[in-house]
Formats: C-alpha cells, sequence, structure tokens
C-alpha cells in the first residue's frame, strides 16, 4: 500500500505541477493525521516518507506495561526489548507499524486528508504561476463548450472564456486552439478561477508585441486602444526615434503585420494612427480619414470642437456615429463635429455673444462709474493700467501712489472706492437673483395649483 500510495502522489505531483518537497510534506501530515485519528492524540506519532523511494516509515509511541489494555498504545514489557534495550516499565518507546496494520479506515481517513492538501497545493501552484501573467497572452485548448462558458486547458489547469469576452465572430470547437489575454483571477467556492477574454483593449495591444517586433523591443509603445469588438479598433502608437514611421511600421509590407493581428480577431478592421502629447493634433489624427478644417478646446467642459468640411461629416462620424465614438474613447475627449457651415452661423453667435459680454462689462466697470473721481485722477489711473474698476479694486496700494506719484493715503482711499462700488453692485445682483427665483417659484407654484371648483351652484 506504500509503494502505491507513493505512485499515485507522484503521479499527481507531475501531472499538477506540484514540487515533490510539497507532496512529500503533504503526505507525512495526511498519514500523520490518520494515525492521530487511530491512537488519539495523547502521544504524537512519527511518519517519515520518501517518495523516491515509494516507502513510508510509521513510528507509533507505545507504553511498556506488563498487561495491554490497547495494543495501539501499549506494548508488554516481554516484547518492548525488541525496539529498545533493557526497557522498564513506564517507557515510550517508537513501535514500527504500516498502514495496513492500521487498518482500511486510517488508510481512507490518510487518502482523504491526502487530497485535501494536494487541491491546497494546485491551488498555491495556480496562484504562483498566474499571478504575475494577469494581463498577457495565454494559449490553450478548448475542453469543452456550454451556453454561456467555453473552458480551456492552459498547460496544467483550467481556464474559462466568458461568453462576453468573446468576439462576435468567435465559434470554437472540441479541440481548437485558443489566443485570450488573462484578464483575472478569481477565487470561486475556493479555488482560483482564471478568466480570459478576447475583447479587452489590452488583448490588442499584446498582439501588436507579439506580431511586431518593433514594438516588443520597445521602439514602437502602443500609447492607447479603443475597441468595438470584432468590428473596428483604433490604435495610438508612438515613436522616439525620427527614422522610423510608427505607422508604417506596425502597418507593415502591404499591410502584412496588420492583416495577421485582425484574423486573430475574426477582420476587425484596424484603424493606426500616430500619437502625440498635444491634445489637438491628437484628436485630428484620431478622426481620420476625415480631415479638420479647425477646433476649439474647452477644458473646463473636457471637449474639443471639431470642424470639418460639409462633405466630410458623415466620413467623421462614421456608420452609427463609430467614428468618432472610438476617438472619444482612444484620446480621453468628449469629441464635438461640426461642418463648416453649422460652426459658421454658431461662430456668428459666439461673437454676437462676446460683444455683449463685452459691453456689460465696460458699463459696469467703467471707471466713470466711480462717484467723486476727478477726470485728471481718472486720466493717471488709465495712462497706469487701471483702466476698470476690476483692476484698480486689485491693486497694490503702494504701486497706485507710485504710478499717480500721490500720497499712500489716497492710493488706498481710490481702491477702497473701487471696492466699495463692487460690493454695492454685487449685493444689487444678489438681490435681482433672489427676485428672480422667488418669481419663478410663485409662477410654477401658480401653475401646479389645481382651480378651484365652484361648490355653490344651484342643482335645478
Amino acid at each position: 500500500m506504500s509503494k502505491e500510495l507513493t505512485k499515485v502522489v507522484d503521479e499527481i505531483g507531475r501531472e499538477k505541477g506540484i514540487a515533490r518537497e510539497l507532496l512529500q510534506e503533504a503526505l507525512e501530515e495526511s498519514i500523520f493525521a490518520a494515525v492521530a485519528r487511530k491512537i488519539g492524540k495523547l502521544l504524537e506519532p512519527d511518519v517519515f516518507v520518501d517518495i523516491d523511494k515509494g516507502t513510508i516509515e510509521i513510528l507509533l509511541p507505545k507504553e511498556v506495561c506488563e498487561s495491554v489494555d490497547d495494543k495501539w498504545t501499549e506494548i508488554h514489557i516481554d516484547n518492548a526489548d525488541e525496539f529498545k534495550e533493557n526497557p522498564q516499565l513506564g517507557d515510550v518507546i517508537m513501535v514500527p507499524a504500516t498502514l495496513e496494520e492500521l487498518g482500511r479506515q486510517a488508510a481512507l481517513v490518510a487518502k482523504q486528508k491526502l487530497f485535501e492538501k494536494l487541491r491546497d497545493a494546485e491551488k498555491q501552484v495556480v496562484l504562483d504561476q498566474f499571478q504575475d501573467r494577469i494581463g498577457e497572452i495565454v494559449n490553450g485548448v478548448v475542453l469543452k463548450t456550454d451556453r454561456d462558458n467555453l473552458i480551456i486547458n492552459i498547460g496544467k489547469t483550467e481556464a474559462v472564456l466568458p461568453k462576453r469576452e468573446m468576439i462576435g465572430g468567435d465559434f470554437f470547437n472540441r479541440g481548437d486552439y485558443v489566443r485570450a489575454l488573462l484578464l483575472d483571477i478569481r477565487i470561486i467556492k475556493g479555488w482560483p478561477q482564471l478568466i480570459l477574454s478576447r475583447t479587452h483593449p489590452e488583448f490588442m495591444k499584446k498582439l501588436f508585441e507579439t506580431e511586431i517586433p518593433e514594438v516588443f523591443e520597445g521602439i514602437i509603445d502602443v500609447k492607447a486602444v479603443s475597441r468595438e469588438p470584432g468590428d473596428r479598433a483604433k490604435v495610438a502608437v508612438y515613436t522616439t526615434n525620427s527614422s522610423i514611421d510608427p505607422v508604417g511600421a506596425c502597418i507593415g509590407l502591404k499591410g502584412v503585420r496588420i492583416n495577421a493581428i485582425s484574423n486573430e480577431l475574426r477582420g476587425e478592421k484596424i484603424d493606426v494612427i500616430e500619437w502625440s502629447p498635444d491634445s489637438i493634433k491628437f484628436v485630428c489624427n484620431a478622426i481620420s480619414p476625415a480631415e479638420v478644417v479647425l477646433t476649439n478646446i474647452f477644458e473646463d467642459e473636457e471637449t474639443i470642437e471639431i470642424v470639418v468640411p460639409d462633405d466630410q461629416l458623415s466620413l467623421a462620424i462614421g456608420k452609427k456615429g463609430q467614428n468618432v465614438r472610438l476617438a472619444a474613447k482612444l484620446t480621453e475627449w468628449r469629441l464635438d463635429v461640426l461642418k463648416e457651415s453649422e460652426y459658421a452661423e454658431i461662430r456668428k453667435e459666439r461673437m454676437q455673444d462676446q460683444e455683449q459680454d463685452l459691453k456689460e462689462f465696460y458699463e459696469m466697470y467703467n471707471l466713470d462709474n466711480l462717484e467723486g473721481l476727478d477726470a485728471d485722477t481718472m486720466h493717471s489711473l488709465i495712462e497706469a493700467g487701471y483702466d476698470d474698476i476690476e483692476k484698480l479694486s486689485n491693486a497694490d496700494f503702494k504701486e497706485v501712489a507710485q504710478e499717480l506719484e500721490c500720497e499712500e493715503e489716497k492710493a488706498v482711499s481710490l481702491i477702497n472706492m473701487a471696492l466699495d462700488y463692487l460690493a454695492n453692485k454685487f449685493d444689487e445682483l444678489e438681490d435681482e437673483i433672489e427676485e428672480a427665483e422667488e418669481a419663478a417659484d410663485t409662477e410654477e407654484k401658480e401653475e401646479t395649483e389645481e382651480p378651484e371648483t365652484d361648490t355653490d351652484t344651484e342643482n335645478d
């Protein structure tokens, strides 16, 4: 039984990739647990395993006595001298035993404990082997398929490719070869489950590293990827080497390199564009094949406005908005695409709004609004660069005094005059806002109230 058990353990270890030291430790611990359960826990047995030789040595602690009531924990003094020279009553000596002698129940317990230990060891092997490979491509063979998942053999363990992580055109049979990204490792019911993906943008990035030597060597950097799996993708590439065309290198002669990646992805069309640290230039590249006439950036709204020729609007937007959607994902900007004729009207309205804003600003911050400010002082302030009330309110009194060649007290008085005006003006604006809000609330309340019905009408 010992040789049979060690042989089985050795075969399992080879199949699962478990180190021999762990196998030996697991077998010793399982046999120890089985023996301890058989003889009790007052005295501990010794267990030694040699997998190479196929031997298991079990030593039971037994007390030397004149009469034996329990053969597993006691030994007669007449038989003790076989294991110890000149034994005495009460001595505890180690007596060899075998699994066969311990009985079938002990052997079953040992096997149960052993497989629990081996499963724990296998779990750790899987974690150690694949934890650092998350985000890399793994290769495997389909073991079985069901409605929701593919079970794939990747070496000495299995992985799951969920249907949601498969490209629309993916179809695999048992025994088919599969390449996918190791997306995650999740613990399901105490066991590590490897989750694969063929739709993740990182999968395409890793395919570029596999198929394009310059990317693998780090000469070309894949900066960003946006995908609609199985249909279309945009990939931004960049290099600091001025002698290399990063886009051309990734496409390859007659498209041989990019076609190899596209074929792996069920014919997914891939646009390779050049990345740029300049956001505007990057966005213009990303919206290709459409030409860009001009752009406006609104950083507060994280939006870039793109103007294209009238006849290229559909090209810029793409089928069902796909081109601009992928470009937005790639650049991480919200993109607003306009045609030239539409932008001309918008620009005209913006110019009118700006003129109105400037007019209102001039009216509100004009120095003429400061009561008590004489014409000569006003002229001096304008010449010194303090040509509106806001600038004067933010000025330093010493600088004002120096520019106007006046006493510091007068400079302080001028600045306070500006501050008082602004404070009063802001109070007036707040009052106007409150009145407008109250009026809006009253109007809304009147609209929501039901009309009163006349309950005093006489019945005929």
